[in-house]
């Protein structure tokens, strides 16, 4: 189904949603919450849809609603199909007069998430009274209510076979990590920083970059804008890193040319690598971010060019370890073997459809 929207009408979420927190186990963090049961919990968090872990404990919330967090910016919309345990700040939107079906609710989802995307952030921190008072187009029938008909029936349209894979799982290679080597983040890659471009000097009337900002969602890819006078875009191939905020250390390879908010660095390659390659990179450098640096508290800001690590494969003969003279990607003269990250990637279920 196409979507037209010079029919849709505004409607006012206070008019059709209760919003309000959800029920919480007060004085558990996720860490405690996380025992290794069957009911899910909502966090504050984009990813998942904003489950965190699981719980033994009995779910505090009904679920068939959209939860978010009023902590963030507007990327944390979800609808929770099973009841599950609330969290501090995580807010739930409970209908008024109608009971939404999860059709209806994955619409509004995506109409709530496209308009409220960058309004907020941490200074300007996204509220349920900002919610309540939010006005947003819907499909209307002609009584001027909400079509749900139509909200349904789009959904359904979307609706596509399961993914499928011709890579046999229980077939990757052993990561054997006891022999991995520590590199420096910018003697891997010529690292620097991004553009730093505030969102609200872009504008879109002939959009030709796509806008890469510190999100975990759509590889970072929050707007697609103008041209800017004296910016120069970052090509298609190198890849952004966070470098702060709740998405610290979300790092993605860009597929088109990009600008950059504050924020964000951009890493680029110095040999040729496959995005295969880059993909085992950028999530070992996802996963030594969750260890060692915080959120407005130890950033990447003053490390990804200095002291920042990680621990790689390395080239090696039948015998030994294959040294570079040169030093190019190591103090200590290893150099990285990316043809086996490759290989490793392409060894997963599901890698071949990347």
């Amino acid at each position: 189904m196409k979507i037209d929207v010079m029919n849709w009408k505004p409607f006012l979420i206070g008019k059709m949603f209760d919003i309000h927190p959800t029920k919480a186990y007060k004085n558990l963090s996720k860490e405690e919450l996380n025992d290794g049961g069957t009911t899910p919990f909502v966090v504050n968090s984009a990813e998942n849809n904003g489950i965190g872990g699981f719980s033994t404990l009995e779910a505090t919330e009904q679920g068939g609603i959209i939860t978010f967090s009023d902590t963030t910016d507007g990327n944390t919309f979800f609808y929770q199909p099973k009841s599950f345990i609330g969290f501090a700040h995580v807010q739930g939107m409970y209908p008024l007069e109608r009971q939404w079906t999860k059709n209806e609710l994955l619409f509004l989802v995506t109409v709530l998430t496209f308009v409220n995307l960058g309004r907020y952030n941490y200074g300007r921190k996204m509220t349920r009274e900002n919610i309540l008072n939010t006005t947003i187009l819907l499909p209307a029938d002609r009584d001027g209510k909400p079509d749900w008909i139509y909200m349904d029936n789009y959904i359904k349209s979307l609706h596509h076979e399961n993914l499928s894979t011709c890579v046999k799982s229980g077939n990757s290679m052993d990561l054997q990590v006891s022999a991995w080597k520590e590199f420096y983040l910018h003697k891997l890659f010529h690292a620097g920083m991004g553009n730093g471009i505030d969102a609200v000097l872009t504008t879109n009337d002939n959009p030709k970059y796509n806008y890469v900002s510190r999100d975990s969602n759509g590889n970072g890819v929050v707007g697609f804008v103008d041209e800017m006078e004296g910016e120069e875009p970052f090509p298609a191939g190198a890849m952004s890193l966070a470098l702060g905020g709740s998405f610290l250390g979300s790092c993605f390879i860009q597929k088109k040319p990009f600008y950059t908010a504050q924020n964000v660095a951009v890493l680029q390659e110095k040999v040729p690598l496959s995005d295969y390659t880059k993909l085992f990179i950028a999530t070992l450098i996802r996963n030594e971010c969750k260890i060692k640096y915080q959120a407005f508290g130890r950033e990447l800001n003053a490390h990804f060019r200095k002291d920042f690590t990680i621990k790689l494969p390395i080239k090696r003969d039948a015998n030994s370890i294959i040294y570079d003279e040169m030093h190019e990607f190591s103090d200590d003269g290893y150099i990285p073997d990316w043809e086996w990250m490759e290989n490793y990637i392409k060894s997963l279920p599901y890698s071949d459809r990347i």
